[in-house]
């Protein structure tokens, strides 16, 4: 994925307010501070008002639309996900990252300030023609998605009871819990399986993993499958029923059902809607 002259991040104080009150989508994670205050948004059916320094990250995937917006609401910051699937330590927590799409600025959370500050290092920096200015803003980001997951770990941590090391045993098995099940999920994966790969009880996996996700197993399971048809459903050519069984549904009726639940329409006007947005964006 290239933005414009081939960056592979992008960087901006102006957003398209032509996606203003429409739900859409996109391939590529997308990073916002809110600028001013009472500004809505709404990622996956969930409202969030927002504040000035208020901090929202959209995955890929995610639906979300914007109410209440100016042009220059925020700052915004876009990138692939596969700058940050190369390292270990965030593919193993994804599932956590996921958990938390608005972060409410409280200047008195060191890791808080600090992301806020360091998105806004990055326009001045992206409209500069230092050397390796976008290596730098890649630097910059990472240290963001650390002090993130350091806020998310620190935050799902506080649903757990015990010592320290009870709860940092449990959060990092259900981390490669979270890893395995994406991995395999479009195989026939069921929680016996996952929690013999992880060595615990089903029953022990089980409590331990809805504190972790909020999920049960299936309903994780489930979204995997269908994060996984997303980008297929992009393809004109694939067919639905393909779709569904690449993707380790046991029937088209099953998919269409769940994929309904989950985005709010079918795949196939999933499909439609985001080619058409595609369409309209690209004139």
């Amino acid at each position: 994925m290239n933005f414009n002259n081939g960056k592979k991040i992008n960087v901006s104080k102006k957003i398209d307010i032509n996606f203003s009150g429409k739900m859409h989508w996109h391939p590529f994670i997308e990073i916002l501070v809110s600028l001013y205050d009472n500004i809505e948004v709404t990622i996956n059916f969930t409202k969030h008002v927002l504040k000035t320094n208020d901090l929202v990250v959209i995955y890929p995937g995610d639906l979300h639309s914007f109410a209440h917006v100016d042009e220059d609401a925020f700052i915004l910051v876009q990138l692939p996900l596969d700058l940050l699937m190369i390292m270990g330590e965030f593919n193993n927590n994804i599932s956590v990252y996921y958990q938390y799409h608005c972060i409410k600025y409280d200047p008195a959370n060191v890791d808080a300030d600090r992301m806020i500050f360091l998105i806004k290092q990055l326009p001045d920096l992206f409209y500069s023609d230092a050397l390796f200015n976008e290596v730098l803003i890649y630097s910059l980001l990472l240290e963001f998605f650390v002090k993130l997951g350091r806020y998310c770990l620190n935050a799902k941590k506080e649903g757990f009871t015990g010592d320290a090391s009870s709860d940092y045993k449990s959060t990092k098995l259900m981390a490669e819990a979270c890893l395995y099940i994406s991995q395999n999920c479009t195989q026939p994966l069921t929680l016996d399986d996952v929690a013999h790969h992880i060595g615990v009880s089903k029953y022990h996996f089980s409590r331990i993993f809805n504190k972790y996700t909020n999920m049960t197993f299936i309903d994780f399971l489930t979204t995997e499958r269908i994060k996984r048809t997303e980008s297929l459903i992009l393809n004109p050519n694939a067919r639905i029923t393909d779709i569904a069984f690449e993707s380790g549904f046991s029937s088209v009726s099953s998919f269409n059902r769940v994929f309904k639940k989950i985005k709010g329409i079918t795949p196939s006007e999933f499909r439609e809607t985001m080619i058409d947005n595609a369409f309209q964006s690209y004139l």
